[in-house]
């Protein structure tokens, strides 16, 4: 009996020490700074990829060690991260099972082209993989959109796990997708006797995101341009003769290229271009669905920033020698 007493002591003063000396060699692995200050923790990582990636210098009975007296660091959270200098290899994996990931952050410009936010998106490095493209279409577009044009909301977008290109671009066609559909549901009955669909409606939102970069003269333009349709008189806007000139277009526009037939000159179609000519933002949306009627026809640069308008031909003219010709 005494002798079995003896025996379970030894055990467990063995058991004790054993434990005291394992828990002293984790202290001393764990008092490894990371080896890097950012890493990104891709979706499905495993806890020992993590560890590795953040402590290359320990072997893998180490690694497999640390996880057993500490189990729950066996749950990462994928993500961007950014590690104060000389953090800790604890306070690392403390950090990723935390999910205290960076929170990231890109703003779509109201008025860009989709290529140019395919390549504002191509050089975001923490986002994953190629955007996929088939003849310069995005694959994932749904209907009505036939083209990348306009299919995008502008706006900012937060992040923190781990997104591929293609995951942040269906994020921005879904946010377009219910912007447009809220538009529509809330649009102003005038808006019926001059556009046919939410797509329409989109066109000429494109339009006004490109004809004003004041918020107080978005209704205003929409009014205009709502006005000349439900009239049948053309729109006769420079971006969308800017935009149909494609890298034609050098930064002066002529007289010449007002006479260009192509399908996006509203100088020589009728009603809309077949696609919208930019990106747009929730608030052109807005202006188009709730236009403000002033029974202006025409408006001119004022050279302010803002536009001067005029509901007759005789007003415009006026204007044009004011503002453009300096008459």
């Amino acid at each position: 009996m005494v002798t079995l007493m003896r025996l379970t002591v030894i055990i467990g003063i063995a058991l004790t020490t054993a434990t005291i000396c394992a828990r002293v060699w984790v202290s001393n692995i764990l008092s490894y700074q990371v080896a890097r200050s950012d890493l990104i923790v891709p979706n499905g990582a495993s806890a020992t990829r993590v560890l590795k990636d953040l402590a290359p210098n320990l072997s893998v009975t180490e690694r497999k060690f640390l996880f057993f007296l500490y189990p729950f660091f066996s749950h990462v959270q994928a993500g961007f991260y950014r590690f104060p200098r000389a953090s800790s290899v604890i306070e690392a994996l403390k950090s990723i099972n935390d999910g205290n990931a960076v929170v990231n952050r890109v703003t779509v410009p109201e008025g860009i082209t989709s290529a140019l936010l395919f390549e504002q998106l191509g050089g975001i490095r923490i986002l994953d993989g190629p955007i996929s493209l088939e003849q310069e279409r995005w694959l994932k577009l749904s209907d009505p959109f036939a083209h990348n044009e306009g299919a995008f909301l502008a706006e900012t977008y937060l992040w923190q796990q781990q997104m591929t290109r293609n995951e942040l671009l269906e994020l921005m066609h879904r946010a377009l997708e219910d912007a447009l559909k809220k538009a529509w549901i809330d649009r102003d009955p005038i808006v019926d006797t001059a556009l046919k669909s939410p797509y329409e409606l989109l066109i000429l939102a494109s339009i006004v995101e490109k004809e004003t970069a004041l918020a107080s003269e978005r209704a205003v333009i929409a009014g205009v341009l709502i006005e000349r349709l439900k009239r049948g008189m053309r729109l006769q806007t420079d971006p969308t003769v800017i935009y149909g000139l494609g890298h034609a277009f050098k930064g002066n526009l002529t007289r010449r290229h007002l006479r260009e037939k192509t399908a996006y000159n509203t100088y020589r179609i009728d009603r809309l271009p077949p696609t919208p000519i930019a990106l747009v933002g929730p608030e052109a949306l807005h202006a188009v669905a709730r236009p403000k009627m002033t029974g202006a026809l025409y408006f001119v640069a004022d050279g302010s920033g803002g536009h001067a308008f005029a509901k007759t031909l005789k007003e415009h003219n006026a204007n044009v020698r004011k503002y453009q010709l300096k008459r």
